[in-house]
C-alpha cells in the first residue's frame, strides 16, 4: 500500500485555476465520499485552501490511483487539458514528504505561515471524522501535525512579521510593550489599511477609528473590525485621540502635515504618538518626525524589517527541513512494519491454537476450574514470551525495509500460508489502535 497525493497549489497554478477545483468547507462530506468511490482509492483525505487543493489517499496501485483521482479533479473543472497541466502528483516517500512540509510551514507562499498547520489538522480529522481515513493516513496526518509543532517550536521559522501590516502592528507593539488601552487610528480604508486593522484589534487596541474620503468605505471597514468610522476633516482635527496612527491612503500628496501632528500634540501634553505611514506616495510628511515625542516608521522602515524577518525565516527553514526528515523517516518505517503485521498475527494464531490443542489432550479431568485456568495462563505467558524475540526483530527488520525476505521465510518455517489466508481482509488493521491527527 502506497500514500499518493495529487492536487494544485500556488507554486504550480494561478488562482483561477485554484478557484475551479477548491472545495467549500460545507462540500466536504460530499466531496470525500466521491473521491472515496473512485477506482483503487482504499483511503482518502483532502486538503482544500485559498492556495492549495490537494487529495491524499493510500492505494495499492499507486500509478492507477493517481491517474483516477487526477481524471476526477479535472472533471470538476470545464477545461480538462488546462487543469491537468497545472496538476502534481506524488506517489510514496515524496507524497509524505510534500504533506508533511506543507504542514510546517515549507511550502506556504509566506514562509512559516502559521494557519495552514491548523488546515492539515482539521483535514485529518475530518476524514477521520467522515470515515474516508484508515490506519495509514490517520498515522500520516498524526505524523504531519507533529512535524508542524517541532517546527515551530525547535526553530524560528514562525518568528518575525512578514508582511507589511503586521510588521507596522509588530513596531507598535515594542514602542507601547503592549496594545491594550491603546487608541488607534487607521486612515484610509484599502486591502492594507483592513490588514492593519484587524491586526491591530487582534492586539488589543481598545478603540479603532477608521476614516477614509470614501464615508461609505470607512462604515464598512468600521463594522467589519468593531471599531467606528469618522469623516476625513474629522479625523485630522481629533488626531490627539490616537496614540496610534496607521495611514495607508491613495492620496497623490501629505495628507497629514507637520502642523496637525504638531496641534495635536499639544492637546496631549506630548504624550508619546506613534505614526506609521505605509502608503506609496507617502501620506505623512516626514518633517512630523521633528516633532516631539513622536515616533515615524515609513514604507521603506517597514521593508526592511520584514526582509529581515523573510532572511531568517528562510535560515530557519533548513532546521524545519531536517525536523521533516526525521519525521518522514519515522512514518516510512512505521509503514514498513505494517508488512509483517499479518505474518506476525498469523504466528500467533498458530502457536495459540497449538497451545489449545495441548492443553484438551492433557485432559486435565483432575484439576478443578481455577487450576485449570492456571496452567492455561502460565502456558499463554510461556507461549509470548517465546514469540517476543522474534516478533520484535521481525517489526526492527521492517523498519529497516529489510522484513518482506525474512517474513517469507517464516511463512514457510512454520508453514503458515493457511493462517495468512484465514485471516479476516485488512486484519493488521485491528492490531493496534487506530491513530487520530
Amino acid at each position: 500500500m502506497a500514500v499518493v497525493v495529487v492536487g494544485v497549489s500556488h507554486h504550480t497554478a494561478p488562482v483561477d485555476i485554484r478557484d475551479r477545483i477548491a472545495v467549500p468547507t460545507d462540500d466536504y462530506p460530499v466531496a470525500l465520499a466521491d473521491l472515496a468511490r473512485v477506482d483503487h482509492v482504499d483511503e482518502v483525505a483532502l486538503i482544500s485552501t485559498c492556495n492549495r487543493t490537494e487529495v491524499y489517499a493510500v492505494a495499492d496501485d499507486p500509478d492507477a490511483a493517481v491517474k483516477s483521482i487526477g481524471n476526477h479533479l479535472v472533471q470538476r473543472t470545464d477545461d480538462a487539458d488546462v487543469l491537468d497541466a497545472h496538476l502534481f502528483k506524488h506517489q510514496g516517500e515524496d507524497a509524505v514528504s510534500h504533506l508533511y512540509r506543507v504542514a510546517a510551514g515549507l511550502d506556504s507562499m509566506i514562509m512559516g505561515e502559521p494557519q495552514i498547520a491548523g488546515q492539515v489538522k482539521d483535514a485529518g480529522a475530518r476524514a477521520m471524522e467522515l470515515g474516508t481515513s484508515g490506519r495509514i493516513l490517520n498515522r500520516l496526518f498524526r505524523g504531519a501535525v507533529e512535524a508542524s509543532k517541532r517546527a515551530r517550536t525547535e526553530t524560528e521559522i514562525a518568528a518575525g512579521a512578514v508582511s507589511v501590516p503586521f510588521a507596522a502592528v509588530e513596531l507598535a507593539k515594542k514602542i507601547f510593550g503592549n496594545l491594550e488601552g491603546q487608541s488607534a487610528f487607521v486612515l484610509g480604508a484599502g486591502e492594507m489599511s483592513e490588514l492593519t486593522a484587524r491586526h491591530l484589534v487582534e492586539n488589543g487596541v481598545s478603540s479603532l477609528s477608521v476614516a477614509s474620503r470614501t464615508q461609505s468605505r470607512a462604515k464598512e471597514l468600521a463594522d467589519a473590525v468593531n471599531g467606528r468610522a469618522m469623516g476625513w476633516s474629522d479625523a485630522l482635527k481629533r488626531l490627539q485621540e490616537a496614540d496610534i496612527v496607521i495611514s495607508s491612503t491613495s492620496a497623490p500628496y501629505y495628507v497629514i502635515e507637520k502642523y496637525v501632528v504638531a496641534e495635536a500634540m499639544a492637546k496631549r501634553r506630548n504624550k508619546q504618538m506613534f505614526l506609521i505611514d505605509i502608503a506609496v506616495p507617502r501620506d505623512i510628511s516626514p518633517e512630523v518626525e521633528s516633532v516631539y515625542n513622536v515616533v515615524l516608521y515609513d514604507i521603506d522602515d517597514l521593508q526592511a524589517v520584514v526582509g529581515a524577518n523573510i532572511q531568517k525565516r528562510q535560515e530557519e527553514a533548513e532546521k524545519a527541513w531536517a525536523i521533516v526528515v526525521e519525521e518522514v523517516a519515522a512514518f516510512e518505517s512505521w509503514q514498513q512494519s505494517l508488512d509483517v503485521q499479518p505474518a506476525i498475527v498469523a504466528l500467533r494464531k498458530r502457536f495459540h491454537e497449538m497451545m489449545q490443542q495441548e492443553l484438551e489432550r492433557a485432559k486435565l479431568n483432575d484439576f478443578s476450574e481455577d487450576q485449570c485456568e492456571r496452567v492455561a495462563m502460565v502456558l499463554r505467558q510461556f507461549t509470548n514470551k517465546l514469540l517476543h524475540a522474534p516478533t520484535t526483530q521481525l517489526k526492527k527488520l521492517a523498519e529497516g525495509g529489510e522484513g518482506a525476505d525474512h517474513v517469507d521465510t517464516l511463512i514457510q518455517l512454520f508453514n503458515l500460508a493457511e493462517e495468512l489466508m484465514s485471516l479476516p481482509e485488512h486484519s493488521s488493521k485491528s492490531l493496534a489502535q487506530t491513530e487520530s491527527p
